[in-house]
Protein backbone atom coordinates (compact mmCIF):
# COMPACT_ATOMS: atom_id res chain seq x y z
CA UNK A 1 0.00 0.00 0.00
CA UNK A 2 1.33 3.44 -0.95
CA UNK A 3 1.15 6.21 1.65
CA UNK A 4 1.17 9.86 0.61
CA UNK A 5 1.61 11.15 4.15
CA UNK A 6 5.39 11.35 3.87
CA UNK A 7 7.81 13.57 5.67
CA UNK A 8 9.99 15.95 3.65
CA UNK A 9 8.04 15.60 0.44
CA UNK A 10 9.36 16.96 -2.84
CA UNK A 11 6.51 19.08 -4.23
CA UNK A 12 6.49 20.59 -7.70
CA UNK A 13 4.11 23.57 -7.99
CA UNK A 14 3.10 25.16 -11.29
CA UNK A 15 2.18 28.83 -10.91
CA UNK A 16 3.48 31.47 -8.50
CA UNK A 17 0.24 33.40 -8.12
CA UNK A 18 -1.70 33.77 -4.88
CA UNK A 19 -2.56 30.08 -4.61
CA UNK A 20 0.93 28.90 -5.49
CA UNK A 21 2.47 31.27 -2.95
CA UNK A 22 0.14 30.25 -0.14
CA UNK A 23 0.72 26.57 -0.93
CA UNK A 24 4.46 27.19 -0.82
CA UNK A 25 4.09 28.73 2.65
CA UNK A 26 2.24 25.67 3.95
CA UNK A 27 4.75 23.27 2.40
CA UNK A 28 7.77 25.14 3.75
CA UNK A 29 6.17 25.29 7.20
CA UNK A 30 6.03 21.48 7.06
CA UNK A 31 9.70 21.26 6.00
CA UNK A 32 8.89 20.00 2.50
CA UNK A 33 11.15 20.68 -0.49
CA UNK A 34 9.42 22.95 -2.98
CA UNK A 35 10.15 23.84 -6.59
CA UNK A 36 7.86 26.33 -8.33
CA UNK A 37 7.61 26.85 -12.09
CA UNK A 38 6.36 30.23 -13.31
CA UNK A 39 6.66 31.76 -16.80
CA UNK A 40 6.09 35.36 -15.65
CA UNK A 41 9.45 36.89 -14.66
CA UNK A 42 7.90 39.59 -12.42
CA UNK A 43 6.07 36.95 -10.42
CA UNK A 44 9.31 35.00 -10.12
CA UNK A 45 11.15 38.05 -8.82
CA UNK A 46 8.39 38.76 -6.29
CA UNK A 47 8.36 35.11 -5.19
CA UNK A 48 12.14 35.01 -4.71
CA UNK A 49 11.99 37.94 -2.32
CA UNK A 50 9.43 36.19 -0.12
CA UNK A 51 10.31 32.51 -0.01
CA UNK A 52 13.32 30.30 0.51
CA UNK A 53 12.32 27.93 -2.29
CA UNK A 54 13.54 27.22 -5.80
CA UNK A 55 11.59 28.96 -8.56
CA UNK A 56 12.13 28.24 -12.24
CA UNK A 57 11.27 30.99 -14.74
CA UNK A 58 10.12 28.82 -17.65
CA UNK A 59 7.17 27.21 -19.42
CA UNK A 60 5.93 24.26 -17.37
CA UNK A 61 4.41 22.56 -20.44
CA UNK A 62 7.85 21.97 -21.94
CA UNK A 63 9.43 18.60 -21.19
CA UNK A 64 12.85 20.16 -20.64
CA UNK A 65 11.47 22.50 -17.96
CA UNK A 66 9.94 19.62 -16.02
CA UNK A 67 13.13 17.60 -16.35
CA UNK A 68 15.14 20.53 -14.99
CA UNK A 69 12.70 20.66 -12.07
CA UNK A 70 13.37 16.93 -11.47
CA UNK A 71 9.80 15.79 -11.98
CA UNK A 72 11.01 12.18 -11.84
CA UNK A 73 11.59 12.45 -8.09
CA UNK A 74 8.51 14.54 -7.27
CA UNK A 75 6.18 13.09 -4.67
CA UNK A 76 3.45 15.46 -5.80
CA UNK A 77 2.68 17.87 -8.63
CA UNK A 78 0.22 20.70 -8.00
CA UNK A 79 -0.93 22.91 -10.89
CA UNK A 80 -2.50 26.33 -10.27
CA UNK A 81 -2.30 27.98 -13.72
CA UNK A 82 -4.90 28.05 -16.54
CA UNK A 83 -6.73 24.83 -17.40
CA UNK A 84 -4.81 24.14 -20.63
CA UNK A 85 -1.44 24.45 -18.89
CA UNK A 86 -2.62 22.48 -15.88
CA UNK A 87 -3.97 19.59 -17.95
CA UNK A 88 -0.79 19.30 -20.04
CA UNK A 89 1.44 19.27 -16.95
CA UNK A 90 -0.80 16.76 -15.16
CA UNK A 91 -0.69 14.51 -18.27
CA UNK A 92 3.10 14.60 -18.35
CA UNK A 93 3.35 14.03 -14.60
CA UNK A 94 1.04 11.03 -14.83
CA UNK A 95 3.19 9.49 -17.56
CA UNK A 96 6.30 10.12 -15.44
CA UNK A 97 4.76 8.17 -12.59
CA UNK A 98 4.11 10.98 -10.09
CA UNK A 99 1.78 9.45 -7.52
CA UNK A 100 0.00 12.53 -6.18
CA UNK A 101 -1.54 14.87 -8.77
CA UNK A 102 -3.61 17.88 -7.71
CA UNK A 103 -4.96 20.65 -9.91
CA UNK A 104 -7.05 23.78 -9.79
CA UNK A 105 -9.73 23.52 -12.49
CA UNK A 106 -11.35 26.79 -13.48
CA UNK A 107 -14.02 25.46 -15.87
CA UNK A 108 -16.54 22.99 -14.52
CA UNK A 109 -16.73 21.11 -17.82
CA UNK A 110 -12.98 20.39 -17.70
CA UNK A 111 -13.06 18.45 -14.43
CA UNK A 112 -13.72 15.07 -16.09
CA UNK A 113 -10.55 15.31 -18.19
CA UNK A 114 -8.45 15.96 -15.10
CA UNK A 115 -10.04 13.12 -13.17
CA UNK A 116 -9.35 10.76 -16.08
CA UNK A 117 -5.67 11.60 -15.57
CA UNK A 118 -5.94 10.61 -11.90
CA UNK A 119 -5.83 14.15 -10.54
CA UNK A 120 -7.54 15.37 -7.41
CA UNK A 121 -9.53 18.40 -8.52
CA UNK A 122 -10.02 21.74 -6.77
CA UNK A 123 -12.74 23.93 -8.25
CA UNK A 124 -12.47 27.53 -9.39
CA UNK A 125 -11.11 29.43 -6.36
CA UNK A 126 -13.20 32.53 -7.10
CA UNK A 127 -16.38 30.46 -7.30
CA UNK A 128 -15.51 28.65 -4.06
CA UNK A 129 -14.87 31.94 -2.26
CA UNK A 130 -18.11 33.46 -3.60
CA UNK A 131 -20.06 30.44 -2.36
CA UNK A 132 -18.39 30.67 1.04
CA UNK A 133 -19.23 34.38 1.35
CA UNK A 134 -22.83 33.83 0.28
CA UNK A 135 -23.34 31.10 2.84
CA UNK A 136 -21.72 33.27 5.51
CA UNK A 137 -24.29 35.97 4.72
CA UNK A 138 -27.20 33.54 4.54
CA UNK A 139 -26.32 31.64 7.73
CA UNK A 140 -24.10 33.90 9.88
CA UNK A 141 -24.10 31.45 12.81
CA UNK A 142 -22.10 28.94 10.78
CA UNK A 143 -18.34 29.26 11.35
CA UNK A 144 -17.13 26.96 8.61
CA UNK A 145 -18.59 24.54 6.09
CA UNK A 146 -17.78 21.99 3.42
CA UNK A 147 -20.17 21.03 0.66
CA UNK A 148 -20.45 17.33 -0.17
CA UNK A 149 -21.37 17.23 -3.83
CA UNK A 150 -24.21 19.69 -3.44
CA UNK A 151 -26.33 17.12 -1.60
CA UNK A 152 -25.09 17.59 1.97
CA UNK A 153 -22.88 19.83 4.08
CA UNK A 154 -20.57 19.53 7.04
CA UNK A 155 -20.55 22.73 9.06
CA UNK A 156 -19.44 24.10 12.43
CA UNK A 157 -21.59 26.17 14.72
CA UNK A 158 -20.96 27.46 18.25
CA UNK A 159 -23.69 26.57 20.73
CA UNK A 160 -25.04 29.89 22.07
CA UNK A 161 -26.40 30.72 25.53
CA UNK A 162 -30.07 29.73 25.72
CA UNK A 163 -30.01 27.35 22.77
CA UNK A 164 -32.72 24.70 22.75
CA UNK A 165 -30.23 21.84 22.93
CA UNK A 166 -27.85 23.35 25.50
CA UNK A 167 -27.19 21.06 28.50
CA UNK A 168 -28.93 18.13 26.81
CA UNK A 169 -27.40 14.79 25.88
CA UNK A 170 -27.47 13.64 22.28
CA UNK A 171 -29.94 10.99 23.35
CA UNK A 172 -32.29 13.73 24.59
CA UNK A 173 -31.88 15.84 21.45
CA UNK A 174 -34.30 14.94 18.70
CA UNK A 175 -32.22 15.44 15.60
CA UNK A 176 -34.06 15.64 12.28
CA UNK A 177 -33.59 12.67 9.97
CA UNK A 178 -30.39 12.87 7.91
CA UNK A 179 -28.79 15.22 10.44
CA UNK A 180 -25.92 14.05 12.66
CA UNK A 181 -23.62 15.70 15.19
CA UNK A 182 -20.25 14.16 14.37
CA UNK A 183 -17.79 16.08 16.56
CA UNK A 184 -17.61 18.60 19.40
CA UNK A 185 -14.70 20.92 20.19
CA UNK A 186 -14.56 21.96 23.85
CA UNK A 187 -11.64 23.71 25.57
CA UNK A 188 -9.24 22.62 22.81
CA UNK A 189 -10.39 19.01 23.12
CA UNK A 190 -12.08 17.05 20.32
CA UNK A 191 -15.00 14.89 21.47
CA UNK A 192 -16.43 12.15 19.26
CA UNK A 193 -19.95 12.16 20.68
CA UNK A 194 -22.00 9.22 21.89
CA UNK A 195 -25.60 9.17 23.12
CA UNK A 196 -24.63 10.22 26.65
CA UNK A 197 -22.48 13.18 25.52
CA UNK A 198 -23.92 16.42 26.91
CA UNK A 199 -23.84 19.57 24.81
CA UNK A 200 -22.60 22.70 26.56
CA UNK A 201 -22.79 26.41 25.80
CA UNK A 202 -19.68 27.46 23.89
CA UNK A 203 -19.15 24.08 22.26
CA UNK A 204 -18.10 24.23 18.61
CA UNK A 205 -20.35 21.56 17.13
CA UNK A 206 -19.66 19.90 13.79
CA UNK A 207 -22.86 18.88 12.02
CA UNK A 208 -23.46 16.70 8.97
CA UNK A 209 -26.76 17.46 7.29
CA UNK A 210 -28.42 16.85 3.98
CA UNK A 211 -28.91 20.07 2.01
CA UNK A 212 -32.69 20.18 2.53
CA UNK A 213 -32.32 19.57 6.29
CA UNK A 214 -29.85 22.36 7.12
CA UNK A 215 -32.49 24.89 8.15
CA UNK A 216 -34.08 22.28 10.44
CA UNK A 217 -30.68 21.59 11.98
CA UNK A 218 -30.10 25.32 12.51
CA UNK A 219 -33.33 25.58 14.51
CA UNK A 220 -31.78 23.39 17.20
CA UNK A 221 -29.16 26.05 17.83
CA UNK A 222 -31.62 28.94 18.00
CA UNK A 223 -32.51 30.59 21.32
Amino acid sequence: MVSYARENMYILIVGAGGIGQKLTEFALDHKDDVVVIERDKEKCDEFSKKYDAVIVNADATEQETLEDAEIERADAVVTTADDATNLMVISIAQKRGVLSLVSVVNNEESKTMFREKGANVVGNPNALMAEYLYRAVKRPMIRDFMSLGGHAEIFKIVLPEGAKIADKTLKEVKLPRRVSIIAIERNSDIIIPIEDTRLKVGDSVTVLAREDKIDKAMELFST
